[in-house]
């Protein structure tokens, strides 16, 4: 499957900031159809809230639009379907091991290579700093593959807003008349009570005053918990295994 099949465009939409603007400029400022797909990882504590405010975002979109045929139903890919083949999974868990890169770009190869994606768009913001330090193995330039071993595991995509900060999303779809849906969207890792969790780097990076986050003395004691609880794992799975030898 190619970026570009059957004259609409293939959409990675995640629900979160970067991919739900895509979606919207292509549909509401370049008139453009397109295919949303959204691989699912049932792991993943915000899972639900992505679709509920991708839900809502379909919503308002198919409101605006002059033909709603231009927004495809979504197609959804159930990642543990398809694991990332032994190559695509070297040079990601090396990437991982190496630099702050997320988990999202291995488990990701594994649909993208089992459903033969090619240009499929994959939306990346600008970093204000310039390129991080795991884009830097794999970019020459935003949005271009240096051709590197490391660069092999985004061979399935086209990096389509890579030249835009978040901030200036949000001043073309302020401008362009959608801000209003774009703020539906969902970017928290870790959710507490419903609500984002204000800790986590999406959340960071978030700028709306609409958001209300969760109580922070309770994010920091959910994370205290699951830290401890896993520092009490750790030794005693170290000393099982001394046991068994």
């Amino acid at each position: 499957m190619t970026g570009r099949d059957g004259e609409r465009v293939q959409l990675l939409w995640t629900g979160g900031w970067d991919s739900s603007f895509r979606l919207m400029q292509l549909l509401l400022v370049e008139g453009r159809a397109v295919q949303p797909i959204h691989v699912l990882d049932t792991g993943r504590p915000s899972t639900l809230f992505e679709l509920r405010a991708m839900e809502a975002m379909r919503a308002g979109l198919l409101a605006r639009l002059p033909d709603p045929a231009l927004l495809a139903p979504t197609r959804f890919v159930l990642a543990s379907d398809h694991p990332p083949g032994p190559r695509d999974a070297e040079i990601g868990e090396r990437l991982l091991r190496e630099t702050s890169m997320g988990t999202q770009y291995l488990w990701l190869s594994g649909p993208a290579a089992a459903l033969d994606w090619s240009g499929v768009e994959l939306c990346i913001e600008r970093y204000e700093s310039g390129l991080s330090d795991w884009q830097r193995r794999v970019f020459d330039e935003p949005g271009r593959l240096d051709g590197s071993p490391e660069s092999e595991l985004f061979r399935f995509w086209s990096f389509p807003v890579m030249h835009l900060t978040k901030e200036e999303m949000r001043e073309i779809a302020r401008s362009h008349g959608f801000l209003d849906l774009l703020v539906l969207r969902w970017s928290c890792f870790r959710p507490l009570d419903g609500r984002p969790c204000g800790r986590c780097r999406p959340c960071r990076l978030t700028h709306d005053e609409e958001v209300r986050f969760a109580n922070p003395v309770l994010v920091a004691a959910r994370d205290l918990a699951r830290k401890t609880r896993k520092g009490l794992r750790e030794p005693a799975a170290a000393l099982a295994l001394l046991r068994r030898r």
